[in-house]
């Protein structure tokens, strides 16, 4: 006898094997494992880190000041907070928008390559830098917060207007396709037995 869970009610199932089932309780199709979950968390990946491209290479903000329009990207951004002495802000916009972007889509491939190949990375390591890079996910919004809020909350048309640029949807595209990839992968696939 074996247990299985439903992943959508979360009840339990004493069953003779894994084949899968339909739930009693909210007809959800249970099965052992999510399907293809490493497949699809992969392809989300990849599709994340080709969107962080445009994300460091073009305009993050348009600041038109008396008629003069200036974009600036996230590098610049911060190379300004430094001119201006402010190394907090400059700190935490770094860190926000490069550094932990970099580690979740760098880490998340180390995980579900090391599945497919052979890397010596335990799998109590790759739980713990996955749960790590689950818990950081959400910190990476902190840019689009800001320039969502001093676009809506700046608008003196000609005189001082704040826009968003393309790198703010390719960030928040990028950051959504991520969270969305460590959300479908199944954990539970890095102690499964490799062949």
């Amino acid at each position: 006898m074996v247990l299985i869970s439903c992943s959508n009610c979360r009840k339990v199932y004493e069953k003779e094997n894994y084949d899968e089932f339909i739930c009693t309780r909210c007809k959800h199709k249970v099965r052992r494992r999510t399907k293809n979950s490493l497949q699809i968390s992969l392809a989300l990946v990849i599709s994340a880190m080709l969107l962080y491209i445009p994300a460091m290479v073009y305009p993050m903000m348009e600041v038109t000041k008396f008629g003069v329009s200036v974009e600036s990207t996230i590098l610049e951004g911060v190379i300004s907070f430094l001119e201006y002495e402010n190394y907090f802000i400059a700190i935490v916009v770094f860190t926000a928008s490069v550094i932990i972007p970099l580690i979740k889509l760098i880490g998340l491939l180390i995980i579900f390559l090391s599945l497919k190949i052979n890397v010596q990375l335990s799998n109590k390591a790759k739980n713990v830098m996955f749960h790590f890079i689950e818990a950081i996910g959400k910190w990476s919004m902190i840019d689009i917060y800001v320039v969502a809020i001093l676009a809506s909350v700046v608008q003196l048309d000609e005189f001082f207007n704040i826009k968003g640029g393309l790198a703010a949807t390719s960030f928040a595209l990028m950051v959504i396709v991520t969270m969305i990839a460590a959300h479908i992968f199944d954990t539970r696939i890095i102690w499964d037995e490799r062949k």
